[in-house]
């Protein structure tokens, strides 16, 4: 596996910006989707975009 990159801390902050901005937008994008399947796989991404600012706020924010 690739090493992960490192990031500085105006990147991590801009990571979470763009993961906050996404999970505005996913509520929006899943009322309007038709497929269960398709609603599912948004609501799945969703709560991985939670899991993800949680682990990466407090990197975010030092």
């Amino acid at each position: 596996m690739a090493e992960q990159p490192r990031l500085t801390e105006a990147e991590w902050a801009l990571v979470a910006e763009l993961l906050e901005r996404e999970l505005q937008e996913l509520p929006v994008e899943i009322h309007h989707t038709r497929t269960s399947s398709f609603r599912e796989d948004l609501r799945t991404r969703r709560e991985m975009i939670r899991s993800l600012l949680e682990r990466i706020r407090p990197v975010a924010v030092v």
